[in-house]
């Protein structure tokens, strides 16, 4: 780094960056904000995606069974051997320069959204073979209710906290993945902010010694948000479990 280029970052922390300045002498906080809005952004459009179609194939597949069941599960271990990371770098290599961010974007969104389903429709699944069992359920399907009715109004309410808590434990695994496509240069690019890309700096040893702020708030920005998310949804699993010991 040159003398000059150590100037202008001097300068950035003095002139009122209270969390610093970047190499182009843009403020860090800011770019925290924004960036932090397009990376909870990016892992919540995501894990909606990812909640939707696990969902009704979980439904279909628990509660009608058999052959239905069994290509669904089939179908799921297929989407589950491809690997997100490889798939989204090589469609980002072979997008135009010029692809809008938005684009881009949506294409990361999508992906992750359509890759991660197979998890929430397995455990699904596995809770409404439980449920379709029970009293109510059969007692529903005695009094002649339609097949849709019975699966929106009686089941899958029995099954919503599960839902809820894997929505939060996914949505920590969304932003990282997130974070890591953008780090690599493959997610959201600069002069757009995110928390991955602004990690670049990390790359260069000077930078980690002298300027560790430009890698530092991000890194720890990332580390409490799937923390934080990881957490809540512990918390939620504790206190939505029925069979929880309470004092």
């Amino acid at each position: 780094l040159s003398q000059a280029e150590d100037g202008i970052r001097d300068a950035g922390v003095r002139q009122g960056f209270r969390l610093g300045s970047d190499r182009f002498c843009r403020d860090v906080a800011t770019r925290l904000l924004h960036g932090g809005r397009i990376s909870l952004t990016v892992g919540a459009v995501a894990i909606v995606i990812s909640l939707i179609i696990g969902v009704i194939v979980g439904l279909l597949a628990g509660f009608y069974g058999g052959v239905l069941d069994n290509v669904l599960m089939r179908f799921a271990e297929v989407v589950s051997a491809f690997p997100f990371m490889p798939l989204a770098i090589t469609l980002s290599s072979l997008m135009p320069v010029g692809t809008p961010q938005n684009t881009r974007l949506l294409m990361i969104m999508v992906i992750l959204g359509v890759i991660s389903w197979p998890g929430v429709a397995r455990l699904v699944r596995g809770q409404i073979l439980a449920e379709r069992e029970k009293d109510f359920v059969l007692a529903a399907r005695a009094l002649g209710l339609k097949e849709r009715t019975v699966i929106i109004k009686h089941i899958l309410p029995s099954v919503f906290n599960l839902i809820i808590v894997n929505m939060t434990l996914g949505y920590a695994s969304s932003l990282l993945t997130e974070a890591g496509l953008s780090y690599l240069g493959f997610g959201v690019r600069p002069p757009s902010p995110s928390w991955g890309n602004m990690l670049n700096g990390v790359v260069n040893s000077i930078v980690i010694e002298r300027y560790w702020w430009q890698w530092l708030l991000p890194a720890g920005s990332v580390l409490i948000a799937a923390l934080s998310v990881n957490l809540i949804g512990d918390a939620l699993r504790d206190a939505m479990d029925p069979r929880s010991t309470r004092n």
